[in-house]
């Protein structure tokens, strides 16, 4: 389940660990002196029972297969949520067509007052939450001065769950998703 510690991401961290810091305080990261990249990596991968996305830009391909993998595995739920904006772009819509992700559920959409859908989330097994203005793609994690905070607590996780629950469930509904793959990949469980 999750990371054994949050300290296990020290690694990836150029600054180093603040002295006094306890194995599963808060992390952050900051790209591009930091390798989020290896930090998002490592997170997506420790899910064991759910993994949870909201992601404005997405054309990492070592996360997509991540998640390729994690949909695969049925005692695994994967709910990804993507800004249609960026979900149409060049790369991500290659990305997602090369993934032909199986379906737990996908929505593709815009936020509920029809605008970007701009958060970046991510929420591993109800537990360990990773946000902040990292995009995942090459740009976001290693050229752009971003931020990327890690931090365990299932009441965050709860909180962070619920309002992308809502906005996936708003992008499901405005799409008519019957519940069925679509070719704009929006899929139900």
């Amino acid at each position: 389940m999750a990371l054994a510690h949050l300290s296990d991401l020290d690694q990836y961290c150029a600054t180093g660990t603040p002295a006094g810091a306890q194995p599963d305080d808060p992390r952050t990261f900051y790209s591009p002196v930091d390798d989020d990249h290896a930090a998002l990596v490592a997170l997506a991968d420790s899910a064991t029972q759910s993994l949870i996305v909201a992601m404005y830009g997405f054309d990492d391909q070592d996360l997509a297969d991540i998640i390729r993998t994690k949909l695969a595995d049925p005692n695994i739920f994967v709910q990804l949520t993507l800004d249609s904006s960026q979900a149409n772009g060049v790369h991500e819509k290659t990305l997602l067509a090369a993934e032909n992700y199986p379906s737990s559920s996908i929505a593709i959409g815009q936020s509920e007052r029809g605008a970007i859908m701009h958060m970046k989330v991510m929420i591993i097994d109800g537990l360990d939450v990773v946000d902040g203005s990292t995009n995942w793609s090459t740009s976001g994690e290693s050229k752009q001065d971003n931020q990327l905070s890690v931090t365990r607590s299932p009441v965050k996780a709860g909180l962070a769950r619920a309002r992308v629950d809502a906005i996936h469930t708003h992008m499901l509904q405005a799409s008519g998703s019957s519940g069925t793959t679509t070719a704009a990949r929006k899929v139900v469980a």
